[in-house]
Order: structure tokens, then sequence, then C-alpha cells
């Protein structure tokens, strides 16, 4: 008589924590206990920086981060204890670390350290570390297919995003130095450095325009209207970039869909896939 195999403890709690294979209601309950936690997180510290909450309900906010660094931290030794269950993970000291150092478990880390620190006067310095509280923002892509969708379009588009974003910083730089050796000379307000001039270039690269600080002799006019031109084109360029990107992937997603759902079949005879 063989023995039914019952999954490990440590089976049981990855599977459990993990948000992507819609298991049992238990996890689902979860999952939404800490969507709703981390908004209300990301709520409470943001209306705390109101003086009047602070002095009327400090007290009650900081009483609930010190809940939700009990369930946030219970979910984070959880994470850190399934380890040698994913993939390309081991159970050596160096593989939890390695996992502990990732990006997603870093910010869990700093959210928890952040929910712990003290609101008292006496730490005052560290009270901006409380601030670190909106990057529990980020751990809704765990709980979110929107959030994890838009992380790999990113992902996929990195590359071009980083050229894209290295030839725009560059492009500030020429600009500002343009305009400053045009208008420097003019006693332009705003122009006096390279640094003061960095100011104008990334506010009309931008496309905000503020008006606070413009050109004003001919030259420098000319030469701003080229920077225009070019700034328009190139700050528009990562977001067609991540566009086709959504396009691809939706596309993609759409055609596994289409293969899953097609009924495979199979031949009376071999019992092998005909497709």
């Amino acid at each position: 008589m063989t023995r039914t195999a019952y999954p490990s403890l440590m089976h049981r709690l990855s599977d459990f924590l993990d948000p992507t294979d819609g298991a049992g209601l238990a996890e689902r309950l979860f999952n939404a206990l800490l969507v709703v936690l981390i908004l209300l997180t990301v709520t409470l510290t943001i209306v705390g920086t109101v003086p009047s909450v602070e002095r009327e309900y400090g007290a009650a906010i900081r009483a609930f981060d010190y809940v939700c660094a009990a369930v946030f931290g219970a979910e984070y030794l959880g994470r850190l204890y399934v380890t040698p269950l994913r993939p390309g993970y081991g159970s050596r000291p160096a593989d939890y670390w390695r996992y502990a150092t990732a990006p997603l478990p870093l910010i869990d880390l700093l959210v928890l350290i952040s929910l712990l620190v003290p609101g008292s006067t006496a730490l005052a310095s560290l009270r901006g570390l409380r601030l670190l509280k909106l990057l529990s923002l980020l751990k809704l892509g765990r709980y979110s297919d929107s959030l994890q969708l838009i992380g790999r379009v990113v992902a996929q588009r990195a590359g071009e995003l980083l050229t894209t974003v290295l030839i725009v910083i560059v492009l500030v730089f020429i600009a500002a130095s343009v305009l400053y050796q045009v208008e420097a000379s003019a006693g332009t307000k705003g122009f006096e450095s390279i640094p003061q001039a960095l100011w104008w270039a990334v506010v009309t690269l931008t496309t905000t325009g503020y008006g606070d600080v413009y050109p004003v002799t001919p030259l420098g006019k000319a030469a701003a209207g080229l920077i225009m031109l070019f700034g328009v084109g190139m700050v528009a360029l990562p977001a067609g970039m991540v566009a086709s990107g959504f396009a691809e992937e939706l596309a993609r997603m759409r055609q596994q869909g289409e293969v899953a759902a097609r009924p495979m079949r199979y031949c009376p005879h071999c019992g092998e896939p005909l497709e």
C-alpha cells in the first residue's frame, strides 16, 4: 500500500504566496488584503503630511503602520523562506542574499523599514524615511496583470528607451551650451552660466514652457526654435516606443490565448497530437 505524498510546508507556502496561479479562496482573499493595505498605506502617508491630520490622527496612523509592518513582514519572510523553490535559486546563503537584493524584494524591505520608523521628534532626522512607504505602490505589480504588462513592455524596450534618454540628455546639454554662448554676452537673465541655462533647456525640451527664462537676441530665438523642433520629436519618441511595445505584447497575448483555446486533436490509433 503506497502512502499519498503531501506537499511540504515550503511548497504549500510557495503556492499560497503566488498571486498568478489563481488558486483557492484563501489566497485570493490574502492578495486582496495586501492590495487594500498597500492602497491605505499610500493614502495615509499622503494625508498624514497635512499638519492638522498629523496632530489629530498621527498616533492612529503610526498604529496602522505597525499593523501593516506585521503583515508585510510576514509576507516578506515567507517569500524569503521559499527561495529554494524559485527557478535558478538554491538553498545556499548566497541564493537567499541574491533573492533579497533583487528589485521587488528590496522594495519590500525598504517599505517594511519605512513602516517601522517612529514618528517621534527625537528621531526627526529619520522621519523622511517614512516617505519610502510610497514605494509600496510598486508592490502592486505582483497582483495586477496590467502593471505586469507595463513591466514586460518596459523591459523589452529597455535598450531603446535608454538610448533615447541618453540622446535627450545630450541634447539638453547642447541646447544649454548653445544658448549660454549666445545669450550670456547679452546679459540675458537665466543664461549667466551653463548650469543656469540647463533649466531653460529642460523646461523647453519637455514642452513645459514656464516662460520665466527665455532668449531675447535674434540669434538666440532662432537657435531656440531649432532646439524646440528637435526636442518635440525626441521627447515624444519614448512614448511611440512604449505604444508599439504594448501593441506587440497584446498581439502576442491574444495569439497565445487563441492557441490555448484551440482544441487539440489526437490520432485515434497512436494517440499522438495531430497539430
